[in-house]
């Protein structure tokens, strides 16, 4: 009889059910690791009890040799059915990658969008939106009321120190003499007078064998209610804007009303040489405030 070692066990694939005869030996009372031949699954075999001990039995069919010649036999089949594995071999568990698996792990991820970024369009619209709210609160608020009422008061104040100015400008400058250079530089001269010189003529002729220069004119009153006339300045002028000569003539009346004309005419004996213009003014009691007076005409 042969060695209890060489007693057979039967074991069985735990995946596909497929059963193996094996060698007691080849499994061990701790059991190891095995694999499948049909399905290729590994598995821990264990042997379920130990062999029973040999019985001698006297009606023996097979002798010794026959015997070990099955044993032998038994254990080229055990090996070609069943594998078994080293003890410390442990088969990876997870499953072939296939080669688009490997392409996705590879391939560049898409970048993730940041976390505070935000459309410009988006922005800027919303920032009009809060400007236009913020506006609209603030014109609610008293200190705005009284800022545009100030505002409007001021432009009312100004409109109407411009139409003040532009009325009464004749007034303005009679009291302070120096606002008619400001009223002149705009367009505006301001005659202050009331009166204004028209056809104004110069004669030259001979008396007695001396040159003797005539000068005529008419005043006119253009102002809006009677004035007084004053003395009439005459200025002799040279060719470089010079004065050479001048006197002062007292006209007839004392006096104009609105529209009223008034002949002047003045003479002088033996003028300077040089004289080439004659120009007329009248003279006020501001005439050493005023200068030389409000100029009239040029003849």
């Amino acid at each position: 009889m042969s060695s209890p070692d060489l007693q057979t066990v039967v074991i069985a694939c735990p995946n596909c059910g497929t059963r193996y005869q094996v060698p007691y030996g080849t499994i061990g009372a701790a059991g190891r690791e095995v694999q499948c031949a049909q399905c290729s699954k590994p598995w821990h075999a264990t042997a379920d009890a130990p062999p029973p001990p040999a019985v001698i039995d006297e009606d023996r069919l097979f002798s010794p040799a026959d015997e070990r010649a099955l044993d032998a036999q038994f254990e080229a089949e055990a090996r070609t059915t069943a594998t078994v594995l080293p003890a410390k071999v442990v088969p990876d568990p997870e499953p072939d990658r296939t080669l688009a698996d490997i392409r996705a792990a590879l391939a560049p991820r898409a970048k993730k969008a940041e976390i505070n970024a935000i459309d410009p369009a988006l922005l800027s619209k919303s920032k009009r939106a809060f400007d236009q709210r913020q506006a609209r609160i603030s014109r609610k608020l008293p200190m705005a009321r009284v800022r545009r009422k100030a505002r409007l008061g001021a432009f009312v104040l100004l409109v109407s120190i411009l139409m003040l100015g532009f009325s009464m400008r004749t007034d303005l400058v009679r009291w302070f003499p120096a606002l008619a250079g400001l009223y002149a530089s705009i367009g505006m001269p301001v005659n202050v007078v009331g009166l204004t010189f028209e056809d104004s003529k110069t004669l030259t002729s001979f008396r007695n064998g001396k040159s003797v220069m005539l000068i005529t004119s008419r005043i006119r009153s253009v102002a809006s209610q009677t004035v007084p006339v004053p003395p009439v300045l005459v200025s002799l002028v040279d060719a470089g804007g010079t004065t050479v000569y001048e006197w002062t003539v007292t006209p007839l009346a004392t006096s104009m009303a609105p529209g009223d004309v008034l002949d002047f005419s003045t003479e002088v004996s033996a003028p300077p040489q040089g004289a080439m213009t004659v120009r007329l003014s009248f003279t006020t009691p501001r005439a050493g405030a005023m200068g030389a007076g409000t100029p009239a005409g040029t003849v």
